[in-house]
């Protein structure tokens, strides 16, 4: 093969990783935003915004390999008139934990099985 024929190998080879992950990352964002949209309205909270935003990105690796850990902020109302925070904590492409600010002080922690 020529090196022309290499680069261009290369080239494409790059360009399916990058959307291979940009696809991934779509598609966490929107299994975050369910989820947090689920436990607004388990609390009977008011999803502000209707979006979760990406706080944190970064490999990690256990016994089964290599994985993305994705942690996402997105706020909330529980009265209609006070914005507090919350955070969703995402394990491959599976929510494992989402922690709320409460009004009271404190948080509210819900953990899932990973």
């Amino acid at each position: 093969m020529s090196g022309s024929a290499n680069a261009t190998i290369i080239a494409l080879l790059v360009l399916g990783f990058l959307i291979l992950w940009w696809m991934s990352a779509v598609n966490s964002r929107e299994l975050a935003r369910l989820a947090a949209r689920r436990f607004c309205q388990r609390q009977k909270w008011q999803l502000l915004d209707q979006t979760v935003a990406l706080v944190a990105m970064l490999p990690r690796r256990d016994v089964e390999g290599w994985y993305w850990y994705r942690r996402y902020r997105f706020d909330f109302s529980p009265d209609g008139g006070q914005r507090m925070q919350a955070e969703l904590v995402m394990h491959r492409s599976r929510v494992c934990r989402i922690s709320a600010d409460l009004a009271e002080g404190g948080q509210l922690i819900e953990d899932y099985p990973t």
